[in-house]
């Protein structure tokens, strides 16, 4: 069976085809596959602005139309540049496993010692634009009165030139199209013309929660002539539906709100198996600003709290732990720092920018860099299950040392600092709890055994694991994504 693939010719675009070619001869090794390059309007025009044109499909259409002329079998997308409304006799028949979906902000090596007052940042976004000026002054080690977006068209290398000229402070890029073009299956040329660009800059790894990116983003598009059942079914057995799922759903957010790359509007949605979290936030063009950080969970949630005082902590309980910094020498090898609050780092510890450095999420992100610390990324309050994802980017295999407490337990944990916290004595006449601690979690255990039947939540990662490896009937378990959520549904 001959199946052509038809791409834009940058070499993002054709590494994304090869990645394409490769799972269907995984699939078929009988396929004779041809690929096919064409341009597209955008391509061909690199006066128009994208943020104001009213063309749909500026990179998509031209090709779509190939489709229908038969000129190629299966046109190979970011999926983040179709139109959300679809292309009329064409659909999307399949997907690759999502790439890491989160956005990359580049800093030139000269700008964090200048430390300037206003940020330029090379990006024609709206929503970067947006999402920038409302988040990013307090991830950053020095005061930032203000953003100042400057355009910039062109694929990654140019842009990334642009940013080494002094153009623009800085540069804000898909991860998902760094991590490729620096992957083995990239061009030599083009691999080491980045990784050589990458050496004059800092980077970061934007959060989700506060910067949730363009709908699909990471993820590729297999558009085919709905007629064309053949090769529909070919190309059906190489689809990642988790990812197929996911991308709808951020798709169906953004149609929600007009739909359109002018919007600046931000929508991830990310499948775990405690469920599916969803990012959203943005300004719509009415004005209306809006932001959505929720769980869908994949098991049932616990009743409400018959009273205020049957939960534990409550509000003004959360404060209570005393911490004291232990008399240690912070690791010096090559490993980075996973950092789970910001006393972890002691006082007047300040790593070079080159030390990576990971934190547990944005509350402990801002506290570091308050201090001047510049912070690679974070998991988002989502647990040290999700991994930074950083090996491509730092041009190595990056190990960690995560420097928490002196009983935390967790793998390659390095102690920095001891933690008390008090225990209310009527701790057994409370119902409802949530845990931020394991250790805490098998303390308050120990001493009160009769709690282990009451209702029990946490957010996703270490302390999660902690409390399901000791209770095993899971349904009094409950994941939530930070404590404000879990107390207001048991405050209901």
């Amino acid at each position: 069976m001959r199946v052509r693939l038809l791409s834009r010719g940058s070499d993002l675009a054709r590494l994304q085809t090869r990645l394409v070619e490769q799972a269907l001869r995984t699939s078929d090794p009988q396929l004779d596959i041809e690929k096919i390059v064409r341009s597209s309007l955008g391509d061909r025009d690199s006066r128009i602005e994208l943020w104001q044109s009213t063309e749909k499909g500026l990179f998509t259409s031209d090709l779509s139309g190939a489709l229908l002329a038969d000129d190629a079998d299966v046109a190979v997308h970011s999926w983040k540049d179709l139109p959300v409304e679809g292309f009329a006799g064409t659909v999307v028949a399949a997907t690759l496993e999502r790439a890491d979906p989160r956005d990359v902000l580049l800093v030139r090596a000269d700008v964090l010692a200048a430390r300037p007052a206003v940020l330029d940042v090379l990006t024609s976004s709206p929503r970067r634009t947006f999402q920038l000026a409302e988040s990013l002054p307090g991830l950053l080690p020095w005061p930032i009165t203000g953003i100042e977006p400057k355009s910039v068209r062109g694929n990654i290398p140019t842009r990334l030139q642009r940013l080494a000229e002094g153009q623009g402070h800085a540069l804000v890029v898909a991860k998902a199209a760094l991590d490729r073009l620096l992957s083995p299956a990239s061009e030599p040329a083009t691999r080491d013309t980045i990784r050589h660009l990458l050496a004059g800059f800092h980077w970061t790894v934007l959060p989700l929660r506060e910067f949730p990116t363009a709908p699909a983003q990471g993820a590729l598009a297999l558009e085919v002539a709905t007629a064309r059942q053949d090769i529909r079914a070919a190309v059906a057995r190489i689809s990642h539906e988790a990812t197929h799922r996911a991308v709808d759903a951020e798709r169906q957010i953004l149609a929600g709100y007009g739909g359109g790359c002018h919007e600046a509007i931000g929508a991830t949605v990310l499948v775990r198996e405690y469920g599916v979290v969803t990012s959203v936030r943005g300004r719509a063009a009415s004005g209306e600003r809006f932001t959505r950080w929720t769980l869908d969970p994949a098991g049932p949630l616990p009743p409400p709290a018959e009273s205020a005082a049957a939960i534990w902590p409550r509000p003004g309980e959360r404060d209570g732990a005393v911490r004291r910094p232990l008399d240690v020498r912070l690791p010096s090898d090559d490993r980075g720092w996973w950092v789970a609050r910001a006393e972890a780092v002691p006082n007047g510890v300040q790593p070079d920018p080159s030390r990576l450095v990971w934190a547990a999420g944005t509350r402990t992100w801002r506290r570091l860099a308050a201090r001047g610390v510049w912070v690679h990324g974070c998991s988002d309050g989502l647990g040290d299950g999700e991994a930074p994802a950083l090996d491509t980017l730092a041009g190595r295999t990056v190990a960690w040392h995560r420097l928490t407490h002196a009983r935390s337990g967790a793998a390659d944990a390095f102690a920095t600092y001891t933690v008390e916290s008090p225990l209310p004595d009527d701790l057994p006449s409370r119902t409802h709890f949530f845990w931020t601690s394991g250790t805490l979690f098998l303390d308050a255990l120990a001493r009160h055994p009769e709690i282990r039947g009451a209702w029990h939540g946490f957010g996703p990662g270490h302390t999660s694991r902690v409390v399901r490896d000791t209770i095993t009937d899971g349904s009094r378990l409950s994941v939530w994504l930070d404590y404000e959520q879990w107390h207001q549904h048991m405050s209901r």
